[in-house]
C-alpha cells in the first residue's frame, strides 16, 4: 500500500519490504522498492542480495554486493551467508572459499555454524566430501545435527557409504531419536545394495518408537487449498489423479526412466 501510495520510505520500512518481496519470489517489486530508497543501509543491501540468492539470480546476488562495497558499506556475517548460498547453488567452490576466507582476513567477522554449514553443502555437492568433513572437525563452535545432515545428505548423492556411517553417528549422539536422518542413511544402504544394513537400520527405526511424519504437498486452486500426503485417497478427485499420474509413470518409463532402487536391486543380483 505504501508503495502504491506514493509514500516515502525509510531505510527500516523500505528493507522489510525489499525482503518481504524477495521472500515471496517478486523480485522486479522488491528492485522496485530498493531503487526508490532515499537511504539504502547494510539491512536494505542485505535484503536485496538475499532475495537475488534466494530466486536464484546469482549474477545479479553477485552485482548487487559489489554494488554495495563500492558504496563503502562492509558486509555483515548476514551478507557473507547470502553470497556462500550464491556459490552452493552455482557450484562455485573456489568462489565459495574466497569470501568464507575474507570474512576473518578482510572484515573481521568470526564464522558462525551457518557459514560452516553454507560450505560443507558447497563442497559435499561438489563431491569434496573428505575435505567437507575435514572442515567440520577444525570448527571452533560445536557442530549442530543439521551441519552433520548436510554432509550425510551429501554421501548418500556421492554414494559414500563408509564416510556416512561415521557422520551418521555423530547426528545419532545429537538426536538418538532422529528419524529422517536414519531414513536416508537406509535408503543411501538400499541404493547400495546394502540389505542388511538397510534392516538393520529399519529395526532402529522401530525400536525407537518415533514415527517419521509423512511429506504434504498442497496447491491453490480457485483460491481452494488442496493437501496431498502418500497414499491419501481423501481428495474427491483421487481417482482420476491418481489415473493421471499412472499415466504419467508409463510415460516415463516409455522414455527410459528406471528408478534407481530399482537399478540398484537388479545390478545387485546380478552380481550374485
Amino acid at each position: 500500500m505504501a508503495v502504491k501510495l506514493g509514500l516515502t520510505l525509510d531505510a527500516f520500512v523500505g528493507g522489510a519490504l525489499v525482503d518481504l518481496y524477495g521472500k515471496c519470489g517478486d523480485m522486479n517489486s522488491a528492485e522496485k522498492v530498493f531503487d526508490g530508497l532515499d537511504t539504502k543501509d547494510l539491512v536494505s543491501w542485505n535484503a536485496l542480495i538475499s532475495g537475488f540468492a534466494q530466486n536464484e539470480y546469482p549474477e545479479k546476488a553477485l552485482k548487487a554486493f559489489r554494488d554495495m562495497q563500492s558504496r563503502h558499506l562492509e558486509p555483515n556475517s548476514v551478507t557473507v551467508a547470502c553470497i556462500l548460498s550464491v556459490c552452493i547453488h552455482g557450484g562455485e567452490v573456489a568462489m565459495g572459499w574466497k569470501y568464507f576466507n575474507s570474512m576473518t582476513q578482510d572484515y573481521n567477522l568470526e564464522p558462525r555454524v551457518e557459514h560452516y554449514t553454507c560450505m560443507v553443502d558447497l563442497l559435499g555437492r561438489a563431491g569434496n566430501l573428505n575435505q567437507a568433513y575435514d572442515l567440520i572437525k577444525e570448527m571452533p563452535c560445536s557442530p549442530d545435527d543439521r551441519i552433520w545432515g548436510s554432509l550425510l545428505g551429501s554421501c548418500k548423492n556421492h554414494g559414500n557409504v563408509g564416510l556416512a556411517r561415521v557422520v551418521a553417528s555423530h547426528i545419532f549422539e545429537l538426536d538418538p531419536t532422529s528419524i529422517g536422518y536414519r531414513t536416508l542413511l537406509s535408503n543411501l544402504y538400499e541404493e547400495s545394495g546394502r540389505w542388511n544394513e538397510v534392516s538393520q537400520v529399519r529395526t532402529e527405526i522401530r525400536d525407537t518408537g518415533v514415527r517419521k511424519q509423512p511429506g504434504c504437498s498442497w496447491i491453490e486452486v480457485d483460491n481452494n487449498i488442496h493437501t496431498f500426503t502418500a497414499a491419501d485417497c481423501s481428495h474427491p478427485l483421487c481417482e482420476e489423479i491418481y489415473a493421471t499420474l499412472e499415466s504419467l509413470s508409463v510415460e516415463i518409463k516409455e522414455e527410459g526412466y528406471v528408478p534407481l532402487s530399482q537399478s540398484t536391486a537388479v545390478g545387485s543380483h546380478t552380481k550374485d
